[in-house]
């Protein structure tokens, strides 16, 4: 959906279920404490589960909460913003969030700098938000807005991008990731060419840099590039397809259900991703990450 209102999101209040190890979420907290000295001061992390990281943030540094938001709350997530395509991605979109006039990307909007004199620090965080949005390459992944208080809920002031969601209802992570996600069975091995439809060169590594039509009967092969370049031959000056329609039945793709497909059906270990969750949750809010260079403009 590209605008708000409320009677679009009061059927999507129960809770979603996402596959764990496929979730990376950039939150936003607003502290609702007594004292008047940190009330309504707010919180851009990162997570991979948000039910446990509000937990550790409320319980406080000693069990895992960030040292920013020790004994400062109680405090409630106010929404969460996920779609990411990994990790990376996720932290980039966390560190410009946090430092607007620091990121290449948000320099440009010197309204950004700081809050304006009557404005919440809720206010001033969204309204960073809806900036970062529209901003590429941010604008050309298919993320989802979700608001998880709904007294917060609001519409953006800046244009939301078409294929991007505003959604609303609490978010859980299952383990059971290849066994409630269709797009994890595999294709049969005789439905996968030995060459690329579009070079027409083979495939060395298909299990890295296959893709395929999310359409069951559909033996589309391709290699990631040579897919992704075909995508965006109708959008150039631009590096992430949005997507577009398959070159061999016209089904309508998603390229960010096509990457979630690949890393399913090879297979990622849940055991990584939870290695990963110890230490990337622990990352403190104005950590200096570094926006790779591969994903900017």
């Amino acid at each position: 959906m590209s605008s708000y209102d409320p009677q679009d999101t009061a059927s999507e209040q129960e809770e979603t279920v996402a596959l764990k190890g496929h979730f990376y979420g950039v939150y936003l907290l607003c502290s609702q404490s007594l004292d008047p000295r940190y009330r309504g001061k707010c919180y851009v992390g990162f997570t991979v589960n948000p039910k446990r990281r509000i937990r550790q943030h409320n319980l406080g540094c000693d069990f895992g909460g960030a040292r920013k938001t020790s004994r400062k709350g109680p405090w409630l997530m106010i929404m969460i913003v996920h779609g990411f395509p990994n990790n990376t991605v996720a932290l980039q979109f966390e560190w410009a969030w946090q430092q607007p006039s620091l990121s290449t990307r948000l320099k440009m909007f010197p309204e950004l700098k700081r809050k304006l004199a009557k404005e919440t620090f809720f206010d001033y965080n969204f309204r960073i938000l809806g900036y970062m949005l529209g901003v590429s390459p941010w604008n050309r992944l298919p993320l989802s807005v979700r608001w998880l208080e709904i007294d917060y809920e609001r519409p953006f002031i800046m244009p939301f991008p078409n294929h991007m969601e505003i959604v609303s209802g609490k978010v859980s992570i299952s383990a059971l990731q290849r066994k409630r996600s269709y797009d994890a069975v595999a294709p049969p091995l005789e439905a996968w060419a030995s060459e690329c439809h579009l070079c027409m060169q083979q495939i060395v590594q298909p299990e890295r840099s296959r893709l395929g039509c999310t359409n069951q009967k559909c033996r589309l092969t391709c290699h990631m590039m040579c897919l992704a370049n075909y995508l965006l031959g109708d959008d150039p000056g631009h590096y992430i397809p949005v997507g577009g329609e398959c070159p061999l039945c016209g089904n309508r793709l998603s390229w960010a259900a096509l990457l979630q497909r690949q890393r399913l059906l090879s297979g990622v270990l849940e055991e990584r991703q939870d290695h990963e969750e110890v230490w990337i949750d622990d990352i403190d809010v104005h950590c200096n990450i570094e926006e790779a260079p591969e994903f900017c403009d």
